[in-house]
């Protein structure tokens, strides 16, 4: 256990600590003297305390069996701690949000294409401030993660107490278990759950990279020296050079031909997409035509100058390589009570089709259904 006072390791079986003096509360020979305690004596411990660790190691007090909190030192703390990133994920949202409005306004990109983009970036950047927030909860600094061999080094050091041990993972076939072991132990020394820690990452990690309730508690090397010279490391320098490094591969990406491919293929789901729409659209009769109707065999024609009329949601429906909206016809056949659609648009300088035709010009005589507003 540890001594409220001085923070220093203290044997349970003893009356008390070693180091200060201080009663050990929970002993049964001390039991008595938890109704000596006064209100004043409390204050005057919390303040003593803080001043013997400066604030460093924890702001919950436990004195006679009670938790306390100083919140002097718990200010303070929130001044100079890593634990300062709520400022930080909000920049990163309202980036990721600027970013996907570029990507569709600026850039062309189709509506599905540009909210995944935000979403990659925003995630990205999410995750990898939780993970430097860990590194640095450990002791270390935040570019630990960036070095081959040594963020394996301090990660074991952070969840193991000995960096050295990551050598284990080396090993074939042990060194996979040996590594789900460590993730296990990480979430213990933060006083989490270990089976979570190992099995739901995803909510355990940011749980505790951004949690003041999850103090590390591990035997970490690094941690104590770090401690030990009231050092606090902050992790915006840190989170800001990443996410911008992230924003600056997403560009290069965007830039690259592979890009290109995710970009036609984006475009192509949100045709489809448009299609369905239609389909649904004409099973639920909001379509009028001048001979006939759509529920009824026959061959009909719906065209459009903005595909965004067609959609039941209203933005615009529109290519994703040159930014136009799209202009064409949708064919529907009907045989049987059987449905077939088949689609011939263009954004002006390309023709997006599923038929052999090279132009978007309505067959004449044929006849043509729209929809009912």
């Amino acid at each position: 256990m540890i001594c409220p006072r001085c923070g220093a390791e203290m044997d349970s079986s003893k009356r008390y600590c070693m180091k200060c003096g201080a009663l050990n509360y929970d002993h049964p020979d001390n039991q008595k003297m938890k109704q000596y305690i006064s209100k004043e004596e409390v204050d005057e411990a919390n303040k003593e305390y803080y001043e013997a660790t400066q604030g460093a190691k924890s702001n919950i007090i436990e004195i006679a069996g009670k938790i306390y909190v100083d919140e002097v030192s718990l200010k303070e703390k929130k001044k100079r701690t890593f634990i300062d990133t709520g400022i930080f994920i909000s920049i990163i949202f309202v980036v990721s949000i600027v970013f996907g409005i570029v990507g569709y306004y600026g850039l062309y990109f189709s509506v599905s294409l540009s909210i995944l983009i935000s979403l990659i970036y925003f995630f990205m950047c999410f995750f990898l401030l939780a993970n430097i927030s860990i590194y640095m909860k450990g002791g270390y600094s935040g570019f630990a993660p960036l070095i081959p061999f040594y963020n394996l080094y301090a990660y074991y050091d952070i969840a193991l107490g000995n960096g050295w041990l990551f050598l284990l993972t080396f090993i074939p076939i042990f060194g996979v278990f040996y590594q789900l072991y460590a993730n296990y132990k990480l979430g213990k020394v933060f006083g989490r759950s270990g089976w979570l820690t190992l099995l739901l990452p995803v909510f355990l990690v940011p749980l505790i990279a951004f949690s003041e309730m999850s103090v590390y508690k591990g035997k970490g090397k690094k941690y104590q020296k770090y401690v030990d010279k009231g050092k606090r490391r902050n992790t915006l320098l840190p989170g800001f050079i990443y996410s911008f490094i992230i924003l600056l591969v997403f560009i290069l990406c965007i830039e690259s031909p592979l890009f290109e491919i995710v970009r036609e293929g984006s475009l192509n789901r949100d045709i489809e997409n448009f299609v369905l729409t239609v389909r649904d659209d004409i099973n639920d009769g909001v379509y009028s035509c001048n001979n006939g109707s759509l529920l009824e065999d026959g061959t009909y024609y719906i065209p459009f100058d903005d595909a965004t009329e067609l959609s039941n949601v209203k933005f615009p429906v529109r290519s994703s390589m040159n930014g136009e909206r799209f202009s064409g016809y949708i064919k529907v056949q009907v045989s049987q009570g059987k449905m077939n659609l088949n689609y011939v648009m263009s954004d002006g300088d390309d023709i997006y089709s599923d038929m052999t035709v090279n132009d978007t010009v309505l067959p004449s005589g044929v006849n043509t259904c729209e929809k009912v507003d």
